[in-house]
């Protein structure tokens, strides 16, 4: 027997249905590109899980309600591996009049297609990696990490000092089971929002911040 005879062969169906997914995943990147979808589906195997419009608002709300206190416009708002809050900061007066600014750290390349100007590849297992004209500007920054693991908040945090200003106003979405690593590696504390996701997730999840929140306790 040859070895390509040893090779695993996919049938005419899978093929097919191989073919047609590709096909589908290729139209939506195509029309993300183009303007004419909005929509980006959660790609689990990147540990996506989009937040619901409601807790998109609050976290939004709270995030402008923070940057509010800085002396300079506009103040500068980062979200670290928390996509979906973009579109709610985009159809906010403030925004729209430009007293806020948004920058995205994301590494799923499809953001930077939706968010062409916002949009800058950020890969939490390279904290370091970041533009060296960024370090330091930001007054608030919005992170959720995408993995429930010690070593994915250590590095986003290392991130989050680098990009913030001393004073900076910190909000962090993660699991509860996160809480002990949030106060130690960013002195910060567990509020009362519980963020929710439009596929109910089992996890047990928590917002913590560094500083007294101003829209929810």
């Amino acid at each position: 027997m040859s070895d390509e005879e040893d090779i695993p062969q996919l049938s005419a169906d899978t093929l097919a249905a191989l073919s047609m997914f590709q096909a589908e995943q290729q139209k939506k990147l195509e029309d993300l590109k183009s303007g004419k979808s909005e929509k980006i589906d959660e790609d689990w195997q990147l540990s996506q899980f989009w937040y619901d419009d409601e807790t998109s608002k609050k976290l939004v709300s709270e995030g402008i309600a923070a940057a509010k206190s800085s002396s300079e416009r506009p103040a500068k708002i980062g979200c670290v591996s928390s996509p979906t809050l973009v579109k709610f900061f985009h159809e906010t007066e403030e925004y729209k009049m430009g007293q806020i600014q948004i920058t995205l750290f994301e590494f799923d390349s499809r953001f930077g297609m939706k968010f062409p100007t916002e949009f800058v590849e950020y890969d939490y297992k390279q904290p370091t990696n970041l533009p060296a004209e960024l370090l330091g500007t930001f007054d608030v920054i919005i992170a959720d990490p995408p993995f429930l693991a010690a070593e994915c908040l250590i590095k986003t945090s290392h991130s989050i000092r680098l990009l913030g200003k001393e004073n900076v106003k910190v909000i962090l979405c993660t699991g509860a089971i996160m809480e002990e690593y949030a106060s130690r590696l960013m002195a910060m504390h567990r509020t009362s929002f519980e963020p929710k996701h439009s596929n109910n997730l089992a996890n047990d999840f928590s917002c913590f911040a560094n500083y007294s929140t101003l829209t929810f306790l």
